[in-house]
């Protein structure tokens, strides 16, 4: 009758898989007839029931012969459609907050339109999404802090319940097992046959709330998080505790004393069931994972294992101190890897805790573990963590390699604060114990650490020497921590030998290792490098966004020093940009926040601000309390770039009295770059042909230019290229010997071009006042 009509017609039979044979054989009667175009009929069924559903398959088959019936699979929603979906509901397009919700929403719903909607909507009646004054969504807590909504438990405990009480004691199981289980565990945690359990998750497929893995056989997963989490969470406290020890007794019969990668999960099944009598296997377990994690490189795994553990311990009575110091030893490097601050005070109570009880030995394993792998931060010396290296060295035998590990990681701390004499003295100690031994895994760990305490101008060649030794011994050990500071060295080394190439190589070395690390120091130590290859290069704009970049991954990493030497970088940024005399307030406060590098530091700094924004009378004061100083700062790894400010100064101020000492301080160094590994300046011998001029020793300015434009052309140096071309062709026009003034027109030009091609400003304007002046 309905079929006779005129008006349009939609049949829908919905779940066919539950039909009975008679409405199966009226659906064929409907589509064996030839109805109207304007009638629609539509079934749907889910296939996973199929295997069970012998009419419905039979009806299928007689169907697919029928040209008028097509059928449409119908899958969930992708990460992308649950973002759409998303979209759609808000009315407006998700930031990256609301992006990352609908990412995790779809990794807990699979994607499925029904716990996708259903989820959302109890997520904002919870509050955990909402609306803010603008009108938009956005989210507060996360999804593992909430209940699941009743409509979600009705549906999965309904399927659940239409398989039997065996069913559903077995797949509650299976949730404490995980999302994913194997039928080995399964078989022993539910103590039942595997053909039972075989036929139990069968009837799970057939309703859609297991799947097997298809290239995994044996291995199983929860088709959604959502129906693992509800059934989890469907057990009572005592049930959950005791499938629980099930579960991990079975594990243990299933691995024996081998658990190898399943440690983790024994300690979070032991964990969970939570009996006195079990506190014991927790706490080793949680230890184990913990031990595994970071030899994993997995720190915030064994983070949580340590702090697990440590929790744990608090509850046994007596408990054991020496486990006790090595789960804090854990935890601390756990925090320092993961870039949590509190990895210092963590250790140092540590090794203060070992010294009390003469644990000579976890002494050592906290002092060496409170170490980032190099000094605590940029121009300070840590007190604390010097006291601690000292009297772990008062108690090692002279000849231990722990010795020599105690001694260079102490010689690092002392490079800023301290004479080169005692860090050399440490250093030589560090090095004969290490090589004693023949462990290239102390040597490396030895010599990585030296670097910085010993990076003078006078110890270049045995810095190459040492840098090579260590990446080579190094790769060989294959310790990508080790690796990674090997080859940072060895690239810092390279920088100041004007070896750029070779930099490169071992900067895409360091790079190599970072990704594979993943820890936040070296992404920002590796960050922060490559800003130092764009100083060189002259490329002000990726200099300045790689450093930007570092302070923000060294700031969320907790790096202290992360501002301090974001603030270096962009001196120089604006030292090639010709706006660093807007610096002169960041430099004194770097001043007052750094007081460990000394003042006269700083006053380079100001000294060369001051000259760039032609300000010399304000140098020429710094130049004098200098001169005052007796010409000298420390000597350590900033020495150089100190003296080259100031001699940068000197050269713009004109005065004899500054260039004569600092040219005596500075000419044995002619052919070094002062580089750190945050920053660089231009060769050392452009600023002696610089303070040559000055002196009026015109023949030795010509030479000392020359070697300094043709190691700015080996570097592929831009701006200290055009630097040098422009106090050349200053210098050669004040000198005005014949022939000069061609030679100083080429230079000028050259510098003017590449000025104002790259925005260095100051160059180009002063290259084109020096051109004006030289007349037609």
């Amino acid at each position: 009758g309905m079929i006779s009509a005129h008006q349009p017609v939609v049949i829908v039979l919905d779940d066919l898989q539950w039909a009975d044979r008679g409405s199966l054989l009226l659906l064929r009667h409907i589509a064996a007839v030839e109805t109207p175009s304007r009638v629609l009929v539509l079934g749907t069924y889910r296939d996973s029931e199929l295997p069970h559903a012998h009419a419905l398959r039979e009806t299928l088959g007689v169907l697919r012969r029928n040209s008028a019936v097509s059928r449409i699979e119908l899958a969930g929603l992708d990460d992308r459609g649950v973002v759409s979906f998303m979209e759609a509901a808000a009315g407006h397009s998700l930031d990256a907050a609301g992006v990352g919700l609908a990412h995790a929403v779809y990794l807990e719903t699979d994607g499925n339109p029904f716990f996708v909607s259903e989820v959302l909507r109890h997520l904002s009646e919870v509050g955990v999404i909402y609306q803010d004054a603008t009108g938009r969504w956005v989210s507060e807590g996360s999804l593992e802090q909430i209940t699941l909504p009743d409509s979600i438990r009705d549906v999965i405990g309904g399927r659940v319940v239409r398989l039997g009480n065996d069913a559903g004691r077995v797949l509650s199981i299976a949730a404490v097992i995980g999302r994913d289980f194997d039928l080995d565990l399964l078989t022993r945690a539910a103590m039942t046959t595997e053909d039972e359990l075989l036929d139990i998750l069968d009837s799970a497929a057939a309703v859609a709330l297991v799947r097997e893995l298809v290239d995994t056989p044996g291995r199983y997963s929860f088709a959604h998080s959502l129906i693992q989490h509800t059934l989890y969470e469907d057990l009572g406290p005592a049930r959950r505790a005791r499938a629980h020890q099930q579960v991990a007794d079975a594990l243990e019969d299933l691995c024996g004393d081998r658990p190898g990668n399943r440690v983790g999960e024994l300690a979070r099944h032991w964990m969970n069931a939570t009996q006195p009598i079990d506190l014991a296997k927790a706490i080793g377990y949680s230890r184990a994972a913990a031990d595994v994690a970071l030899e994993a490189l997995a720190p915030d795994d064994a983070l949580h294992y340590y702090a697990q553990a440590l929790d744990l311990l608090a509850q046994v009575n007596n408990p054991d101190p020496v486990l006790s110091l090595d789960l804090a030893i854990g935890l601390g490097t756990a925090q320092r890897q993961t870039g949590a601050p509190v990895f210092r005070d963590t250790l140092l109570n540590a090794a203060r805790r070992a010294a009390e009880v003469g644990d000579t030995e976890r002494l050592v394993a906290a002092a060496l573990a409170n170490d980032r792998g190099f000094y605590s931060a940029v121009g300070a010396i840590d007190a604390d963590k010097v006291e601690i290296l000292e009297k772990a060295l008062d108690r090692l035998s002279e000849g231990s390699p722990d010795r020599a590990l105690v001694l260079a990681t102490l010689c690092s701390e002392l490079a800023h604060g301290s004479s080169l004499e005692r860090r050399r003295a440490l250093a030589d100690e560090a090095v004969a114990i290490a090589q004693r031994s023949g462990d290239d895994a102390v040597i490396v760990r030895v010599l990585n650490h030296l670097h910085v305490p010993l990076q003078v101008p006078s110890l270049l060649e045995s810095g190459l020497a040492r840098t090579t030794d260590a990446l080579i011994r190094a790769e060989r050990v294959g310790d990508p921590v080790q690796l990674f500071w090997a080859a940072g060295w060895r690239a810092e080394t390279a920088a100041r030998a004007g070896d750029i190439p070779e930099m490169n190589r071992c900067i895409e070395i360091q790079g190599s290792m970072a990704d594979q690390l993943d820890q936040p120091i070296f992404t920002w130590g590796h960050t922060f490098v490559r800003s130092l290859q764009a100083q060189i290069a002259g490329d002000t704009d990726r200099a300045e966004q790689l450093a930007t970049a570092a302070l923000q991954i060294g700031t969320d990493g907790g790096q202290p020093d992360a501002t301090l030497i974001f603030g270096a970088q962009l001196m120089i940024v604006c030292g090639q940009r010709g706006t660093m005399n807007e610096l002169v307030p960041l430099i004194e406060q770097m001043a007052t926040e750094t007081p460990d590098i000394p003042r006269w530091l700083f006053g380079s700094m100001l000294a060369k601000a001051h000259v760039e924004g032609g300000h010399t009378e304000e140098a020429r004061h710094l130049l004098e309390g200098f001169a005052a100083a007796g010409f000298d700062l420390p000597l350590d790894q900033i020495w150089l770039t100190g003296m080259v400010d100031y001699a940068d100064a000197a050269i713009e101020c004109g005065d004899p009295k500054f260039a004569g000492p600092l040219f005596e301080q500075l000419e044995p160094w002619s052919e070094q770059l002062p580089a750190t590994g945050a920053s660089a300046l231009g060769p050392v011998s452009h600023y002696l042909g610089g303070l040559a001029a000055v002196l009026g020793r015109y023949d030795e300015a010509d030479a000392y230019f020359a070697r300094a434009a043709h190691m700015n052309n080996r570097m592929g140096a831009e701006f200290f290229a055009a630097r040098t071309d422009l106090l050349w062709g200053k210098t050669l026009s004040d000198r005005g010997a014949p022939g000069d003034s061609l030679r100083a027109r080429d230079l000028l030009a050259k510098a003017h071009a590449a000025a104002a091609t790259n925005g260095y400003t100051v160059v180009e304007r002063r290259s084109a006042v020096a051109l004006e002046l030289l007349g037609p």
